[in-house]
């Protein structure tokens, strides 16, 4: 609509993050615990498919920086889908699920203790709820993370529902009468870009997310866009030219985003969260980006994709070419940055 179009320009044209240089610490220790974790898995497991996050390591700043927008916007509740895609090193880095227990799992035990009936649910499926404080704020944020089978895209209409019971329940219990859907819970739904494409389900939750008595406030999808699904390239597996086409239809909008920028991740979040607390609508966030494994850790993905492969692997790995650029341009020494990975190599080696 126009007024959207106008809110849109004028938003973008004056948005002004002077915080962000403060943040480039945190992203930096964001990003070497996510490839620090990566490669730490890759060398003690080789065998064991994690759907690893390495090429998109910047979607750990993402969801970091969604969640401070929650925060500053009074939001102290927020339910999240996530894709296979980077489930295990984000439940372990961002979301600080225990690292024992998630070790327990890779090596093929439970998430219940010894001598439980429960078997446990699949490694790329787990979830736990969480309490997080971000950096500079006061309120803890209470992270409820969907369990789902994330390439079917079950967990939107599921992530969808919840955050609305969630939301009228919290307003109920406060008493607040003037209570508008979405005041209280952030709902974020994380896709491969194939699914999103290609699941029918995806089009029929979003179909349903502006429907009175459906709505839940507006979720803010990501599109984990790694330009590739499985092993067959975007040309041969739909008609339009991004995955994130499919959201027009119900008049969202869609960010493009750079997947190497941190500072474009969270300039993409602060848009996504400020547009849907204004408009009480979905936004979509199309990440793109890249996978630098294939689809999972024993596929090899130069078979199918030879010429964008041999391009990756030439490539520095995103982690250190910002650790590179923030002790360059002296927002980080040399020191810091090797204390932050004998820290965390610590931690995992323990």
């Amino acid at each position: 609509s126009p007024t959207v179009r106008r809110w849109f320009s004028n938003y973008v044209e004056s948005l002004d993050m002077p915080d962000l240089p403060e943040r480039s610490a945190t992203f930096h220790e964001l990003l070497v615990k996510v490839e620090l974790f990566e490669q730490f898995l890759q060398k003690k497991m080789p065998s064991t498919k994690r759907y690893g996050l390495e090429g998109s390591e910047n979607m750990a700043v993402l969801l970091h920086q969604l969640v401070c927008e929650a925060t500053e916007h009074g939001l102290a509740d927020v339910v999240a889908s996530l894709s296979h895609r980077g489930r295990m090193t984000l439940l372990g880095t961002l979301f600080a699920y225990p690292l024992e227990e998630l070790l327990r799992k890779f090596h093929g035990g439970s998430e219940f203790p010894d001598g439980s009936p429960y078997t446990g649910d699949m490694l790329v499926d787990m979830a736990k709820s969480v309490v997080v404080t971000m950096p500079g704020a006061t309120t803890p944020v209470n992270i409820d993370i969907v369990y789902n089978a994330c390439h079917l895209e079950s967990g939107t209409p599921v992530g969808m529902g919840k955050s609305r019971a969630k939301d009228i329940n919290i307003a109920r219990a406060s008493g607040n009468g003037a209570h508008m859907v979405g005041d209280h819970v952030l709902p974020i739904s994380v896709h491969g870009d194939s699914g999103f494409a290609g699941q029918g389900i995806v089009a029929e939750s979003l179909g349903m997310s502006g429907l009175a008595h459906f709505t839940n406030g507006g979720s803010v999808h990501i599109v984990l866009n790694n330009q590739v699904g499985y092993t067959t390239p975007a040309s041969h597996t739909r008609t339009t030219r991004y995955a994130s086409d499919i959201a027009k239809f119900a008049e969202v909008p869609i960010i493009h985003v750079n997947g190497e920028s941190p500072e474009d991740m969270a300039r993409a979040a602060r848009i996504a969260v400020a547009y849907r607390q204004k408009f009480r609508k979905d936004i979509v966030i199309d990440l793109w980006t890249f996978r630098k494994r294939g689809h999972n850790e024993l596929d090899e993905p130069s078979f199918t994709q030879p010429e964008m492969y041999r391009r990756i692997a030439e490539r520095k790995s995103i982690p250190a070419a910002y650790e590179e650029r923030l002790i360059a341009e002296n927002r980080l020494t040399k020191d810091q940055a090797a204390a932050v990975r004998a820290q965390w190599t610590d931690a995992l080696t323990a």
